[in-house]
């Protein structure tokens, strides 16, 4: 009996890893999930794929990290 519990608790803990994506986190659309960050000029968050870095400033638009540049 002390077996089978072992096993059903290994069984669930594999699931429940096997669900919370392990070591490597996805999306829903099966792509790796990226870090956000937040645009130094307006505040909108995006994707630092998608962002125009100035160091470890990050712009949403060129236009902003020229805006932000500006005013400084």
């Amino acid at each position: 009996m002390l077996v089978l519990v072992l096993v059903a608790v290994y069984w669930i803990f594999k699931s429940y890893k096997k669900k919370s994506g392990g070591a490597s986190r996805r999306g829903a659309a099966g792509r790796p999930i990226e870090d956000m960050v937040r645009c130094a000029h307006c505040g909108v968050h995006l994707p630092r794929s998608e962002s125009v870095a100035a160091g470890e400033t990050f712009f949403c638009t060129p236009e902003h990290h020229r805006l932000h540049v500006k005013t400084d």
